[in-house]
């Protein structure tokens, strides 16, 4: 992963959805953007609410 894409906040990684994919955990991905409000400037992943995202903005 390179330095631009590594998550500012590793305590809280668990639930980030870069985390959630490297780990095969779609169902989760599905759950948690199914009405995406958000995206993180990382990695362009969307979900619906920031605490899932590393740098998250509103979509």
């Amino acid at each position: 992963m390179s330095e631009l894409k590594e998550c500012p906040k590793p305590t809280e990684h668990k639930a980030h959805m870069c985390q959630l994919k490297r780990e095969g955990r779609i169902e989760e991905i599905d759950r948690h953007s199914s009405k995406p409000k958000f995206i993180c400037n990382r990695c362009q992943a969307k979900a619906d609410e920031e605490g899932y995202l590393c740098t998250p903005r509103p979509l």
